[in-house]
Formats: C-alpha cells, structure tokens, sequence
C-alpha cells in the first residue's frame, strides 16, 4: 500500500501523518523515543567519564600528598634537623633499650653477623627512617649534609664506613642493624651505602644512608621510588636505668631462702660490662649482711647471672666477676663469714625470663643467693 498521498498546493511526495497507518505511527514515535533516551545515554556517559576522571585526579593527588606526609606520631630527634623533602615511614622510641653501635667493619662469620669494633650501649632508643621524594638527589649528597650538620653541632665521629665495609658482601649490616623497619626498605644491599657513628656528651647516634634500589614494602604507601636516599638515624641517649625493684629486707631473703632454696636479688649495682660494684648497692650489701649475722650456719653460694648480650665465654667471665665483687663486698662487712660465701658465674645458662626484650634481660641480669646444705 502506497505510504505517501499527494495533497494539493503542496510540493508532492510531502509525508502526511494523519494518512500513516498506526503501526508506522507507533514505529516513528518509538524511534523518536529511542532516540532522546540514546542522547541521554551519551550525555550520561560522557558525565560518568568526566567523574571517572575526575575521582581519578583527585585520588592521585590524594595518594601523592599522603606519599609526601609524615606517619603519624613521627618527629625528628631532639636537637637533629632531617634533609630537606624527605619524610618519616618508621619511628621508634622506647625509654631504655640496648643498642650495638658499630665501630668497625663488618666480619662475615658461620651464623653470626659481628662487626670489628663495636660500643654496646643501654638508655633511651630513638629510631627514625627517613625517605626522600627527590630521585635527583643522591645518597651522598645527602650524607655530606649530615656530615656538616653533626660537625657544627658538635658531634664526635667515631667510626666512617661505605661499601664493602658496611655489607661484607652481602649487606648482613642492613638486616643486622634496621631488622624493624618497614619490611624491604634496607632488606637488600644498595649502591652508595654511607655509614657514621658518632658523640656528643652521654648521646650517640648511627647514621645510614643509601640509595633505594628495589623491594616490596609494606604498606604500599611507605614504598620509596628507585633511586631515592634512604636515610635511618638512631640516636642513644646512654642512661642508667631507672630503679624498680623494691629493696629485699634479710628477713624476706630469709623466707625465699628457707621455702625455695634461693633468693634472686637486683640490688647490686653494676655499669655495662663492668663488675664494680656501684655506691648504690650498699643497702643490699647491709642487708645480706644482717642475714648472714643473724644465721651463723648459714652458707651461701654468691651467683652471678647476666643477660643474653654478648659472647657466652665473656658473660661466663664477667657474672664470676661480678659474684666475686659481692663477695668481697660482703667479706669487708663481716670478716668472719668469708668461709660461708661461695662465688660463681653461670652467665646467661639460667635465664628466668625472655631475652627478646629489654624488660626480660633486666630481669636476667641478677645475682641469686642459693643456700649450700651440705
């Protein structure tokens, strides 16, 4: 059927709706509506586009400036300014721990990583990683920085070491020294290592500082980018240790004795390493001394324990050492009860709980009056 009717006074072939049949009319009103919702669509689309890249623009500069940003709770140690665009991705700071400082090369030996020279150090710990944004920047730039920086401060170099000094090939330093911080940050050896330690006053400090190679760091957002310096300072303020035990009267070492055969002591004094007997253990020296008074029969062995830091050989030395001093000590104070007293050193074989921590080898380090019955 012809679709098209000619209406007079206008140009032929001119389309007449009112002559289409109803089923053209729907098919053209559909089409029309087909095509509105098609402009929607595409409209939407571009809208959904330009939000896409929008959230996309926006998450990148969010993630640039959270990669700019410090973690919280980091600050720089007391007295010491950090290189210029850099920021913290690990801080650390616990009022007494021990710390080896190394005062030599590294010496690759079966299953121990030791150094040539090293300071063992006790006080408060403060741990810092520094990373820099800059890939433009090298490692030593950024050391010969600190070097004037610690200069004019005042600070004493102990010990300077690069390359092969600091890894022995392998860079056992990095896993030695900085085994805590986010994990592959100095997992590996890096080109242009730089390492000091240095003095000032009771302080001291370890400075490394290399250029980032590669790893996996977790989390994502403390990744450094390649070649970027990484820097870790640690700085020990050397202190004793504040006093907590309470002073064991001769009467309680008296009870310990009598219902478990021994008694652990803290009261004696001593500096790292040292078996001298400090002004501070007096108190505890008097009152041993009461006990031994007020039991004539009563004989002792004077035993020495120290904690798990350093060579075992040397720990067996020092605790026999540091018994002997007690009882020298107590000898002066009562003469006639120098027969009674038995010194001995057991070094780290009797530990009465975990070297892993701090807290748990201030507990190791003791001296125990155990009870000789025959």
């Amino acid at each position: 059927m012809d679709q098209w009717v000619r209406v007079k006074g206008e140009a032929p072939y001119r389309p007449c709706v009112q002559k289409m049949p109803g089923v053209l009319l729907v098919g053209c009103s559909l089409g029309l509506i087909c095509s509105w919702f098609v402009r929607i669509g595409l409209n939407l689309m571009k809208l959904n586009l330009i939000a896409l890249v929008t959230l996309f623009i926006g998450f990148s500069f969010a993630l640039h400036a959270q990669n700019m940003e410090d973690i919280p709770g980091s600050k720089d140690p007391s007295g010491l300014k950090r290189y210029e665009g850099t920021r913290t991705t690990f801080f650390e700071e616990k009022a007494f721990e021990s710390y080896t400082l190394p005062l030599g090369k590294l010496t690759k030996k079966p299953n121990e990583n030791l150094f040539a020279k090293s300071l063992t150090l006790e006080g408060k710990v403060t741990k810092v990683t520094y990373v820099s944004n800059d890939p433009n920047r090298t490692a030593l730039e950024v050391f010969r920085n600190y070097q004037g920086e610690l200069a004019a401060g005042g600070w004493e170099i102990l010990w300077e070491g690069t390359g092969e000094e600091l890894s022995a090939g392998k860079g056992l330093l990095f896993h030695s020294l900085f085994p805590n911080r986010p994990g592959g940050t100095f997992g590996i050896c890096h080109p242009g290592a730089n390492f000091l330690a240095a003095k000032k006053g009771g302080s001291h400090l370890a400075l490394f500082v290399a250029n980032y190679k590669s790893g996996f760091v977790v989390p994502k957002t403390l990744q450094p980018k390649p070649g970027v310096p990484v820097i870790a300072l640690d700085v020990i303020e050397t202190q004793a240790l504040e006093e907590k035990m309470v002073l064991v009267k001769a009467e309680e070492m008296a009870s310990g004795i009598l219902q478990q055969g021994a008694v652990n002591l803290y009261g004696f004094h001593f500096d790292t390493a040292s078996a001298t007997l400090k002004p501070e253990s007096d108190a505890t020296l008097d009152e041993v001394a009461k006990l031994l008074k007020s039991e004539p029969a009563l004989r002792l062995l004077v035993v020495g324990h120290t904690d798990i830091v350093g060579k075992f050989e040397g720990n067996i030395e020092l605790s026999q050492k540091r018994a002997a001093s007690v009882v020298a000590a107590l000898t002066q104070r009562l003469p006639a009860a120098a027969e009674r007293l038995t010194p001995c050193g057991v070094g780290f074989q009797c530990p009465i709980a975990s070297n892993s921590s701090e807290e748990g080898r201030a507990k190791n380090r003791r001296v125990a009056l155990v009870k000789v019955e025959n």
